[in-house]
């Protein structure tokens, strides 16, 4: 089933393949631009004029040679890259480039105004200006060099927005830049032996809801969730993030923020939570990650295992022109990627195309796993079943946050230090269909779980949402009591009720975790729940079971197998009655497929999936010993 998209996520129909930026290509916009050579020896450059704070803003453009070798200066001319948001370009202003109108999204000429000086040019690289957004061919080739651009540039000028927008604090844009600024330096200042730091930082401004508020509305500011950003400063030399009229240091930032994060295990974790702070830390980790010295070896080992970190650490970023989930982070990878055609930048491909020579990229480098376990429902029209946009969501039905099980034995040859088993792909002639080395046990799905109605939680208690938590959990266990399949290896209530519990926390027997403790918590008590008085009890618990099941348990779909199987899926998805279970060579982790064609063996394949009994099996063994025989199995 297919599901209408929000805003600033996949759509999944094919309007897809129509590139981002075709709302400036169908602009009135009439510059001329002189070509770029592809050889990279010249860069587009623009530059912004002088001016007061209220004129109109004017730039010229104009190409100057380049080398990425010159570490901030091309020829005799140093310049700046802006990292930004583009925002809605269906709505625009005008702006004068090269002495004709040019029309810019509104949240860049509000950028354009900021950084303009009063008394001399300014030379900047925007993307939006300084590649001809009407020429396919140029858009692919100065994209593919996105990186050797913003690690060349003298600095990163990172624009997060106006000072304030509708709806935010109630006070003046000077106020609230002010006083953002204020606190963020005071943050960085903290004493990094002193854990509590931050919050005193906070109660000394007087108002700590108020100061909570601004951290808020600065560290959800969009930047910060777009996924080019995440390039465009882990390559920067130095940045400056700028909010309405003042800047502050990347570094600056990073201590403040590492001021907040030191609040997670102390008494006031509320503030971490609610500053947003842990925005910025995502965009750190990927900053770390490409700052942390590799050595040789490390960089040899494997690209795909490189760039498979790096998918499964950004897939909640989010770009609009879709092509960029992937294009996105390419220059982040410190592999070399020139000589790979089926990652090649191209935006005249097909959204399905692209995901799908992505998915295959990762197979034929041993990341089946990787692959097979990152495909949700919320897929893309023309994209096979067994290829991933690597995209995710956190809440509704679609959501599809994996679970510490599934990673970890997704990553288990990895882990164990162990050569994985071969199983090379054999492809198609149109690359839709992929047959693959597995075994399909001859045992069914009989039973799958209820979806619950996702209405409103926002104004529910503490009290409450625990309630609502066990009657959703307490709905499935009664559910599963009925099944006759769920009598067939559990014979008793207990046992049952244990492997249900398993099979829903993706847990294995005799794990004793405190998800497990929770769990337990709210389902062997027939009584009341814990009084309003331990009401910090309740909060671990139901962030705890939030967190791992989803607001309204829609991280999993437990289902029952006719022989008598319990497990859950690794995402919220359709699970059919006779969907069969699979395992394939290579990958420690089992899945679900729907027939097609059984006498073909051709299946579609449906999600990764958590059941205790078929973890980590040795196919190869098992076939040594007779218990099965190894098939190939071809996936639509």
């Amino acid at each position: 089933m297919r599901r209408e998209h929000k805003q600033n996520e996949f759509p999944t129909t094919r309007v897809q393949d129509e590139p981002y930026f075709v709302a400036m290509e169908k602009s009135a916009n009439t510059v001329n631009y002189d070509p770029l050579p592809s050889d990279g020896s010249m860069i587009r450059l623009v530059t912004i004029l002088p001016g007061v704070k209220h004129k109109k803003v004017k730039c010229t453009v104009a190409n100057y040679p380049f080398s990425k070798f010159s570490k901030g200066a091309t020829g005799s001319v140093e310049y700046e890259a802006l990292s930004y948001v583009w925002g809605d370009a269906s709505i625009t202003n005008p702006i004068t480039l090269n002495g004709q109108p040019f029309r810019v999204t509104i949240n860049l000429e509000a950028a354009l105004r900021a950084l303009r000086l009063q008394d001399k040019r300014r030379h900047v690289w925007i993307d939006a200006m300084c590649i001809n957004q009407t020429n396919l061919q140029e858009r692919n080739q100065e994209v593919r060099r996105m990186g050797d651009i913003y690690s060349n540039a003298r600095q990163v000028i990172v624009w997060l927005g106006r000072e304030v927008e509708p709806g935010d604090v109630h006070i003046s844009d000077d106020r609230v830049t002010q006083k953002t600024h204020s606190l963020l330096n005071s943050l960085a200042d903290a004493s990094p032996q002193d854990p509590d730091a931050a919050a005193r930082v906070l109660d000394r401004t007087g108002n700590t809801m108020q100061a909570l508020l601004l951290l808020h509305k600065f560290f959800y500011r969009p930047w910060f969730q777009r996924i080019w950003i995440l390039q465009e400063i882990a390559l920067a030399r130095t940045a400056t993030i700028v909010f309405g009229g003042r800047g502050i240091g990347w570094d600056r930032l990073l201590q403040a923020v590492d001021a907040l994060r030191r609040l997670q295990l102390g008494s006031h974790t509320h503030i971490w939570r609610l500053s947003g702070g842990g925005e910025a830390d995502r965009v750190q980790r990927c900053w770390m990650r490409r700052r942390t010295a590799t050595s040789q070896g490390e960089l040899e080992q494997s690209i795909h295992f490189e760039l498979a970190d790096l998918l499964w650490q950004t897939r909640f970023y989010k770009c609009t022109e879709p092509r960029d989930r992937l294009y996105g982070i390419l220059g982040l990878v410190k592999g070399d990627l020139s000589g790979e055609k089926l990652l090649e930048v191209d935006y005249t491909k097909s959204v399905a195309e692209i995901f799908r020579d992505l998915s295959i990229f990762m197979i034929k480098g041993g990341k089946l796993s990787h692959v097979l376990c990152a495909v949700t429902e919320d897929t893309i029209d023309g994209l096979p079943s067994w290829a991933t946009a690597w995209i995710a969501k956190l809440e509704g039905t679609t959501a599809s946050k994996l679970s510490n099980g599934i990673v970890m034995h997704m990553q288990s040859y990895e882990f164990k230090g162990i050569e994985q088993p071969p199983n090379p792909p054999r492809l198609s002639v149109d690359s839709q269909r992929i047959t693959i080395k597995g075994f399909i046990f001859d045992d069914s799905i009989r039973h799958v779980s209820k979806h619950f109605n996702q209405g409103a939680t926002t104004d529910y208690t503490l009290d409450r949402r625990a309630k609502l938590i066990r009657t959703q959990l307490t709905g499935w266990q009664e559910d599963m009591e009925c099944q006759r399949c769920a009598q067939e290896i559990f014979k008793t209530r207990a046992e049952r009720c244990e492997a249900w519990k398993h099979a829903i926390l993706h847990e294995l027997p005799g794990d004793k975790t405190e998800l497990g403790q929770h769990y337990d918590l709210l389902m062997n008590h027939e009584d009341e729940l814990p009084s309003a008085t331990e009401s910090a009890l309740i909060l671990r618990l139901v962030t705890d079971l939030d967190a791992n099941l989803g607001l309204h348990c829609d991280f999993r779909r437990p289902f029952i197998t006719r022989s008598g199987l319990m497990g859950s899926t690794g995402t919220s998805c359709d699970v059919h009655l006779e969907d069969k279970l699979c395992v394939f060579v290579g990958s420690a982790v089992p899945y679900l497929l729907r027939p097609i064609d059984e006498a073909k063996r051709l299946y579609r394949f449906v999600t990764c999936c958590w059941v205790p009994g078929l973890l980590d099996l040795d196919l190869e063994e098992g076939q040594k010993r007779g218990l099965w025989k190894i098939q190939d199995i071809t996936l639509v």
